[in-house]
């Protein structure tokens, strides 16, 4: 696990590994955090293909988002793709 200047603690990886073993729980405010970085990858890929949940990864590490709710969003997108669902799907 890279971490840019931050020294990541084990009670850190602990406490991410413990929460990727289930589901993450989705909230209100990440489903709109979900959607505001929908409409960025809809502006660059012009329709042209759905939204897959690695787009969503992709663009919080390329625009180096940081913060709970965006490795929240990581941890999500994770769970959804090693179930085999590739494109995004909000319900």
């Amino acid at each position: 696990m890279l971490i840019k200047n931050n020294i990541c603690r084990d009670s850190d990886l602990s406490q991410i590994q413990n929460q990727s073993k289930g589901a993450p729980n989705i909230t209100p405010s990440h489903l709109d955090l979900i959607k505001g970085i929908m409409k960025e990858i809809d502006k660059s890929l012009k329709g042209k293909r759905k939204i897959m949940y690695s787009d969503i990864i992709n663009l919080i590490i390329r625009e180096d988002y940081r913060g709970k709710m965006f490795n929240e969003v990581i941890l999500w997108c994770n769970y959804k793709i090693r179930q085999g669902k590739y494109y995004v799907l909000i319900e």
